[in-house]
């Protein structure tokens, strides 16, 4: 069984999928959440449909009976009020269905990311740069927030700041259409960061 990782908590709960070649069947991928990259015959990357069909076997770990789809690149659970984020490294699928908007991500702990840090670092993150571990944090941090509204003008550097909040991060989104926060977990996992998100605060504006 390829499900590595299981999380079971009251208002989420998180699977790690490891990814077998030897799975991946084009027939059963057709009918197994047609509506989840629908198209996915089409694509000409065969590690890339191996992918979203280890997505599919674990939504079904996860969340049997419901369906999964695909809307704006952004997946959905439907008919459901939960909400799902999903996120792909190397060998590995991590997924999160939860009762409030959420976001999930794993990154490699040996990846550098001094190289991109000018693309998502601000001055009011919590850390300076010079630490390659908490940059990964922090890139790792800010993925989960946009994940979890999935607007493409949300902008890393601009819009999304992450603060260290004792063991956990709280994570702010200063859109100037959306506001929301949320307190970020980030854990070892092997050789990963994985980063979720285990509530949701969003900032309604009042016009007087």
């Amino acid at each position: 069984m390829p499900l590595i990782q299981f999380i079971d908590k009251s208002k989420f709960n998180i699977g790690i999928w490891k990814i077998a070649n030897h799975e991946y069947n084009p027939e059963f991928s057709r009918v197994l959440h047609p509506c989840y990259h629908a198209d996915l015959d089409a694509y000409k990357n065969n590690f890339r449909k191996i992918q979203i069909h280890a997505t599919k076997l674990l939504f079904e770990q996860l969340a049997p009976g419901d369906e999964l789809y695909l809307e704006d690149d952004k997946p959905f659970i439907r008919g459901n009020e939960k909400f799902v984020s999903v996120a792909h490294t190397q060998n590995l699928v991590a997924m999160i269905i939860a009762k409030y908007p959420c976001g999930i991500d794993i990154e490699s702990t040996k990846r550098d990311a001094t190289q991109i840090k000018h693309k998502f670092l601000n001055d009011d993150d919590f850390t300076s740069g010079k630490s390659n571990k908490k940059l990964i944090q922090n890139w790792c941090s800010k993925e989960v927030l946009f994940k979890i509204n999935g607007r493409k003008d949300i902008h890393f550097k601009e819009h999304l700041t992450i603060k260290k909040n004792g063991e956990f991060f709280s994570g702010y989104c200063e859109h100037p259409e959306i506001k929301f926060n949320s307190t970020i977990k980030v854990l070892n996992f092997e050789s990963y960061f994985l980063a979720f998100n285990i509530n949701y605060r969003e900032e309604v504006n009042v016009i007087v």
